[in-house]
């Protein structure tokens, strides 16, 4: 059974079920937003990932974005295009952003497999001075960089994946609400006629 209080709650109304006094492409955009918001949120995880900080800046560009989205641009007749396209260009940015990520991050995982594989290759480790295997080594910190870097890696595409649907329906919804704008008299918006 719903709470009492969800039931009244404009915010649980607006943000969880589409608003009857907002466009379609409104109530589109804001659904993904939602989508948009809680990916930003878990690419924030490339912060952790040392000197490898652009999941991390997509992230939180993705989540300004999508906060806008879903509490300033307004309902109905007062939803502002101008937010629309903000919000927009922060998720398209934070999309460019990601895509990056995802192709610093596997130069980086592949730059240190190779530099373990070059070092035994050039003899800098060798089993019998130093007590390792340099075939053991090299396929264990392969491994151990690849658990951490590669679901990093995964997030970050499904987050541009979301990001790019979410700005281009961005977009859509500004041209729609442009569209519904109220005519002017002499600069000043008036009524429509009923």
């Amino acid at each position: 059974k719903q709470s009492p209080f969800l039931a009244q709650s404009p915010a649980f109304i607006s943000m969880c079920s589409d608003d009857p006094n907002n466009l379609p492409e409104v109530n589109k955009v804001k659904g993904v937003a939602i989508a948009v918001l809680v990916f930003g949120v878990i690419s924030c995880l490339g912060f952790l990932v040392p000197g490898q900080w652009w999941g991390g800046i997509g992230g939180v560009l993705a989540v300004i974005g999508a906060s806008v989205l879903l509490c300033c641009t307004g309902s109905g007749a007062s939803a502002s295009a101008g937010s629309h396209i903000g919000a927009g260009v922060l998720i398209a940015s934070a999309a460019i952003v990601h895509a990056v990520a995802v192709i610093v991050y596997i130069v980086f995982w592949a730059n240190v497999v190779n530099a373990v594989n070059d070092n035994c290759d050039d003899d800098v480790y060798s089993y019998n001075q130093d007590g390792v295997d340099c075939d053991d080594l090299a396929s264990g910190v392969g491994a151990f960089i690849g658990v951490l870097i590669w679901p990093i890696i995964v997030i970050d595409i499904a987050t541009f994946c979301v990001e790019l649907i979410c700005a281009i329906f961005s977009f859509q919804a500004a041209q729609a609400v442009r569209a519904q704008a109220l005519p002017t008299t002499a600069g000043v918006p008036v009524a429509k006629p009923v």
